[in-house]
């Protein structure tokens, strides 16, 4: 029996225990210990860490149905999966004494920020830390984490032809200070909390560049261009979530009778109407993604850069699948009526997880420009897309 196969199969038994705990979820602010270690045990997080240093290395295409499949069962748990598996690809990016010591247990995730908060000072033998970081999903739950930090000379961001050096250490989450806040209005049991370190250590060997695939693992997985390759797997989360929004809200409709009518919410025909345009508009933004993200590992595969366009079209393809999943998220909850609005109704959730989902800087209304530049043939007016 395959890898796939197996994982798939431990995932659909995860599924249950994932919705009986939605609201223990979104109460702790944070997963369980117990449900990770599930997680864990499915194989999941391994996917994104090398054959080499004994992870599963799996297809983007296994790691993004993977994390629709938890998503639509709870957005939550569906966004820690993400970043478990989109952080531990950093096995592919450091040097491989780090990813060993990191990686020593593949099946488990890492936490992880790319903006480059922090600051580093270069000693011998690594660097020298301190910084303040905000948005470290999972951190609860994991034991390693990196984050992008700006180097620093006598004081001031070491210039390089390309601009500031930006580089990101690897470091015990046992060596950070966690604060607790995480309040929000959706996702609430990721706890993203910020973190921060002071003149923390962190050797030579768990320094890596996250944006430069030229120090990168030659395999096509850890060759994808980095910040492209983490937007489409954030965007599974937002399909999957409205997958499951759609799914909650078909079971509703064989049985709830709105007021005033006689016939069941799925007899009506504006219901059938909204239902037939939203999984239309689902499948396809879900399409879209996942032929944006074929065109990459195809280039990838065969040994060239993906082309400027090809890369702008995956960004306008997981922001059209992020939107698009907010959009069926609202319509399933619109119809369900007047169930959906008590706290302990899933569809409410699902519409709240969708919505933040959409706040992410990498899915922001502005990156339509970028792209619609490139498209036109200009530069993006971002410094990294």
């Amino acid at each position: 029996m395959s890898t796939q196969v197996l994982l798939d199969q431990s995932l659909d038994m995860l599924l249950p225990a994932i919705r009986m705990r939605r609201a223990e979820i979104e109460q702790a602010r944070r997963l369980p210990r117990d449900l990770v270690d599930e997680l864990c045990a499915t194989g999941i997080f391994s996917l994104a860490v090398p054959r080499a240093i004994g992870g599963r290395e799996g297809s983007p295409f296994a790691i993004m149905r993977a994390i629709e499949t938890i998503a639509a069962a709870d957005g939550s748990t569906g966004w820690c999966a993400m970043v478990g598996v989109a952080n531990n690809a950093s096995a592919g990016y450091m040097p491989e004494a780090g990813a060993r010591e990191v990686y020593a247990d593949p099946l488990r995730p890492t936490a992880g920020i790319a903006a480059p908060a922090g600051q580093a000072v270069r000693v011998p033998g690594g660097v020298r830390v301190s910084g303040r970081w905000p948005f470290a999903s999972g951190i609860t739950h994991c034991e390693w984490l990196w984050a992008g930090c700006m180097v620093l000379e006598n004081g001031q961001p070491r210039m390089t032809p390309h601009g500031p050096e930006i580089i990101h250490v690897c470091i015990p989450v046992a060596q950070v200070e966690v604060h607790d806040t995480w309040y929000v209005s959706g996702l609430s049991g990721t706890g993203s909390h910020d973190f921060s370190v002071r003149d923390v250590f962190v050797p030579e060997h768990r320094i890596f560049l996250l944006l430069d695939p030229a120090g990168h693992r030659p395999e096509p997985l850890f060759q994808l261009p980095a910040l492209a390759w983490f937007v489409s797997q954030l965007a599974c989360v937002s399909l999957g979530i409205a997958r499951g929004a759609l799914d909650d809200l078909l079971e509703i409709a064989q049985q709830k009778v709105p007021t005033m009518y006689q016939d069941v919410l799925a007899e009506r025909p504006a219901t059938q109407l909204r239902v037939a345009r939203a999984e239309t508009r689902l499948a396809a933004a879900r399409a879209l993604l996942y032929e944006s993200v074929q065109a990459l590992w195809d280039a990838r595969r065969d040994g060239v850069d993906p082309t400027a366009r090809q890369i702008a079209l995956n960004r306008a393809a997981s922001i059209q699948a992020v939107e698009t999943g907010a959009e069926v998220a609202r319509t399933a909850n619109t119809l369900a009526g007047g169930s959906a609005i008590f706290v302990n109704a899933q569809l409410q959730r699902h519409m709240r997880d969708a919505e933040v989902i959409t706040h992410h800087f990498t899915v922001a209304p502005h990156v339509w420009e970028d792209v619609g530049r490139v498209v036109l043939g200009r530069a993006p007016a971002a410094a990294v897309f």
